[in-house]
């Protein structure tokens, strides 16, 4: 069934479709990098500054993208191993911790862009400026500060079974289940046909 277009789903995953368009265009830029300089024996010198811009933008996409979705770096082996209560109350403590550097880092970054658009600095070879490609820096930093205020408002009202959406994207124990229950249904299978 196809899902409609949701403006509301399009501004909660905003920096991951970002992401998604970015990295699709660094690669076809890698590619047709790698293909120059080894097919043609010329490399495509813009390209490489480009495909760092775009690298930067990506991480930075990433950072925001990863706390929309609760995949951020975290010890998981703490949260699992104490009981619910405790466990959201790392979580928010994650949050606010995170919130707070992200919160402290925008201001200096800030002040980095507003130096650089007043000294009117370029790059090398595309002439871009710099206060346009680093600008992406405080805005990631403040989509960041966002999803972790939505992230925690979410963890405050979710009950112990919703709260899975903080467990790891390959999770062991669900795969091992099923490979039991699998097992399980082989056997009976077995013994239906040796009947």
């Amino acid at each position: 069934m196809k899902e409609k277009f949701s403006i509301k789903k399009f501004l909660n995953e905003f920096e991951i479709y970002l992401g998604t368009v970015v990295f699709l265009v660094l690669t076809v830029l890698l590619t047709i990098q790698v293909i120059s300089r080894y097919v043609f024996n010329s490399a495509i010198t813009w390209a490489e500054e480009l495909a760092v811009i775009m690298f930067v933008w990506l991480i930075y996409l990433g950072v925001a993208g990863a706390v929309t979705n609760r995949k951020h770096l975290k010890i998981d082996a703490l949260i699992n191993a104490v009981p619910f209560r405790v466990k959201r109350v790392l979580l928010i403590l994650d949050n606010v911790i995170t919130f707070g550097f992200c919160a402290f880092v925008i201001f200096p970054f800030s002040q980095l862009i507003v130096n650089l658009a007043g000294s009117g600095t370029k790059t090398s070879l595309l002439r871009l400026p710099k206060a346009v490609i680093y600008s992406i820096v405080p805005f990631c930093l403040a989509l960041t500060c966002i999803r972790l205020i939505q992230d925690t408002v979410k963890l405050t009202k979710e009950s112990e079974k919703e709260l899975g959406s903080s467990k790891p994207t390959i999770d062991i124990e669900a795969l091992e289940a099923k490979a039991e229950e699998l097992r399980r249904g082989q056997t009976l299978n077995r013994k239906e046909s040796e009947k």
